[in-house]
């Protein structure tokens, strides 16, 4: 249903748009190159999702290249989304992301920036504790602000390689909270007030075409954040994210399988709000949103993308799909991982500007569902 309603508050905004020429990065016939011109689109559409249910987001995504004409062609753009969502379940929640590129990148600058307010739920930690009682039920219920604030910088090192440099700081707050939550041991350990301060080091090897849409290349990537009792910290632990994608092209430009294998590792004394999710938009799309937490998760994904075809197929429409499968476990460490969650789903794709898609996304998991809306692909 969100995805009918999407296509009709998508098609206005493309008709609204002039034409562009072909683009050499967007097509399977090379044409006049995409000039890196500064670009805003703005965004209203409804959707839904497991944790927040019916809501309506709006928001913009933002894209520009910097540098000489000649510069121009040889980067990706970078891009800057913001949404903000009101449900009818009375949450907020705002999220802002960038990934962007300077001087002929050398320099990469990453933000996620994130506020919650609403509704939630509280299983418990493990597998087990997520599987009962279902979404919803009393037991589980309490009242969550949470906010996020999570900038990294990244140098060029040689060849595809970058270092360099991450902060997070966020908040959580749980009020409201249910006497079974209440009388939880883990929850208990750390009470409804946790506020966090870590850094730590990122090193990638990156060869993908384009970040947020890639059709072809390799991604690897490590993140070590250190939290402390500094810049407000109430906690000490580490956390560890090894990222893994892959994308090949498949024939023609457009047509993209996409797989990713993720681990997040926690150590010593990870609170509850910060433990490692299963169930995100970005991950395993079906799932409730903290319904299924430990200190480490593992997860696998496939991705076939595929985008249409339009003046006798000399061009990409602006227009296409997507289809995953996979599954994720969790558990204290990687040598303790218990379960498992399938997942698959589909998806629908609207190229807003070039090479930066907004995407409908229809998931399934475990006695669960979910229809996401957010701008890029999911990884």
């Amino acid at each position: 249903m969100t995805a009918f309603v999407l296509v009709a508050v998508l098609v206005p905004v493309a008709a609204a748009q002039k034409p562009e020429p072909m683009r050499s990065d967007s097509g399977p016939i090379a044409g006049t190159p995409d000039s890196g011109k500064f670009k805003i689109t703005p965004l209203l559409a409804p959707a839904y999702n497991p944790e927040m249910q019916f809501l309506i987001a709006g928001g913009f995504l933002l894209s520009w290249k910097v540098g000489s004409p000649k510069q121009k062609l040889l980067i990706q753009r970078s891009t800057l989304s913001a949404t903000v969502s009101f449900s009818t379940t009375g949450a907020i929640n705002v999220s802002t992301v960038l990934t962007s590129f300077w001087a002929e990148d050398r320099l990469r600058i990453l933000l996620d920036l994130a506020m919650k307010d609403m509704p939630d739920n509280y299983w418990g930690v493990g597998y087990d504790a997520g599987l009962d009682p279902g979404s919803g039920d009393a037991t589980t219920e309490y009242h969550r602000r949470w906010f996020k604030f999570n900038p990294r910088v990244l140098w060029h090192q040689s060849g595809r390689v970058f270092f360099g440099a991450t902060l997070d700081l966020n908040n959580t707050h749980a009020s409201s909270v249910s006497p079974t939550m209440a009388a939880d041991p883990y929850y208990q350990r750390y009470g409804p007030d946790n506020q966090n301060a870590g850094v730590g080091f990122v090193i990638q090897y990156d060869s993908r075409d384009v970040a947020v849409n890639a059709w072809e290349g390799l991604y690897l990537g490590l993140t070590s954040t250190f939290y402390g009792h500094f810049l407000g910290g109430d906690n000490k632990y580490q956390t560890y994210l090894l990222d893994y994608r892959q994308y090949r092209q498949l024939g023609r430009k457009g047509r993209t399988l996409a797989w990713q294998v993720k681990s997040r590792i926690g150590g010593h004394d990870v609170p509850w709000p910060e433990l490692s999710l299963l169930g995100t938009g970005y991950d395993l799309r079906g799932y409730v949103e903290g319904r299924f937490r430990d200190r480490t998760t593992l997860l696998g994904l496939v991705e076939y993308r595929y985008m249409f075809l339009r003046d006798n197929g000399a061009r990409l429409s602006r227009w296409g799909w997507v289809g995953w499968a996979g599954g994720g476990t969790l558990g204290t460490d990687l040598r303790s991982l218990t379960g498992f969650l399938p997942n698959a789903g589909l998806g629908l794709r609207f190229e807003l500007q070039p090479r930066a898609n907004v995407r409908a996304d229809v998931g399934f998991g475990h006695n669960s569902h979910g229809i996401y809306f957010n701008f890029t692909e999911a990884f």
